[in-house]
């Protein structure tokens, strides 16, 4: 199998941390190949055999031997259809893992497919040095695609990258959460994904004709604070995959805006939960407010992670007149929720939400201007800029939170929008 690189990063903002993940198989194809080494190299005379500085002619028997040529370089792949059902008998050369002893294969056990008689299986084991990361390139849509459709399981809870590459390394992404042991059903507007925040695209936006990649990833056990908010796991895992593909089916939007400028970040209309777990926390989309509304549970429990909520990206969407950020909602305990506004370049805005169950279902509307700067980050302007929110974080102080007689405690959303 060639070996491939590919840049990954993702920028988790919940913790105030940043990671940068590069697959570790780095490519010879990227170095100057041999003759091309010495050709950069200048020339210089060389004294003959015997002169200053050279030593005398070996006898031929002490010679030293020719070095061996190298084997030459495996051309190519041509790139494959950006639709995998894996249905075949072989997975092929297309598929790569960045896991520790991370294994991949076709299985054909009913339990573990989505449809069909096939589906990937990649099992691993969590690692703090390897990113269990799972892809295929080189791809190429056969269309004009405006999603990026698959299904995927894992053994346990999960929080999980998914995106693409396109040629030029540029890297957009989108987050879900899973509860594990059941499939889950991702259909993504490309539109929808967000551009990594240490890449760059020389025009901003993402080109499905230039996609070339695609990955998904399983964001456990990833170093320091930023690996045990996301989650620990131990042993070997496995994630299963199945119908990977870009496709020209329209996926549902999450997002909306409407005339009179309210942009809807996410109503939880959509039965996968499109957003990054914090603190392990137990989410499940719920009935709202209303009749047929939808809304997202945060469950938390006493003696876990001190912050426990969701991280939901936004940079996608048009913020630049908003002035208040809001949210319906619904306590079952006391507690402090803090509202965190990030911009592109790291720097933080909170302010606090007293949540109290008297209060019912209710409308919360926090002001741009009411959110402060986060002392251990930094502004150019000091100054929280609408058009550079690139994600909303909810967290509750679980320190500072009431919980029932079991331990646990939990705060509901129905709608997240920008007005």
């Amino acid at each position: 199998m060639r070996v491939r690189r590919i840049l990954l990063v993702s920028s988790v903002m919940a913790l105030m941390l940043a990671f940068l993940v590069q697959c570790p198989q780095v490519s010879a194809q990227f170095d100057p190949a041999p003759g091309e080494k010495a050709a950069q190299a200048p020339a210089k005379d060389t004294p003959a055999p015997g002169e200053e500085g050279q030593p005398a002619d070996k006898p031929a028997a002490e010679q030293e031997k020719p070095a061996e040529e190298e084997a030459p370089a495996e051309e190519a792949l041509e790139p494959a259809p950006a639709n995998f059902d894996f249905e075949t008998e072989e997975l092929g050369p297309y598929w790569f893992n960045t896991a520790q002893d991370g294994a991949m294969t076709i299985t054909r056990e009913a339990a573990n497919i989505r449809e069909g008689q096939g589906a990937l299986e990649f099992t691993y084991t969590p690692s703090e040095g390897a990113f269990a990361l799972i892809g295929a390139t080189p791809i190429k849509p056969e269309a004009q695609p405006r999603s990026l459709k698959f299904s995927f399981k894992t053994d346990e809870v999960s929080a999980i990258l998914y995106g693409v590459n396109e040629q030029d390394g540029s890297s957009y992404q989108g987050y879900c959460y899973s509860p594990g042991g059941a499939w889950e059903d991702v259909l993504v507007d490309l539109g929808e994904l967000m551009l990594s925040q240490d890449t760059e695209d020389e025009n901003g936006h993402l080109d499905p004709d230039q996609i070339n990649t695609v990955i998904v990833a399983d964001l456990c056990n990833l170093p320091g604070e930023l690996g045990r908010a996301l989650g620990i796991k131990r042993g070997t895992q496995h994630m299963w995959l199945d119908n990977v593909k870009l496709t020209v089916q329209p996926a549902p939007k999450r997002s909306s805006q409407a005339a009179d400028g309210t942009t809807v970040v996410d109503d939880f209309t959509a039965n996968l939960v499109s957003a990054l777990p914090v603190g392990a926390p137990e989410m499940t989309i719920v009935p709202g407010a209303r009749p047929g509304d939808r809304a997202l549970k945060v469950g938390y429990r006493l003696g876990g992670h001190r912050w426990v909520g969701f991280v939901r990206g936004v940079s996608y969407l048009d913020l630049s007149h908003s002035n208040e950020f809001c949210l319906s909602l619904i306590a079952a305990q006391e507690a402090r929720l803090v509202a965190v506004l990030e911009e592109r370049d790291g720097s933080k805005y909170e302010t606090n939400v007293a949540l109290d169950p008297a209060d019912g279902w209710h409308v919360v509307a926090l002001p741009i201007a009411d959110f402060t700067l986060d002392p251990k980050t930094q502004d150019e302007n000091a100054q929280l800029d609408p058009d550079q929110i690139r994600v909303v974080i909810l967290v509750v102080d679980t320190f500072n939170a009431s919980v029932d007689e079991q331990g646990q405690g939990s705060y509901t959303v129905s709608k997240l929008y920008f007005r």
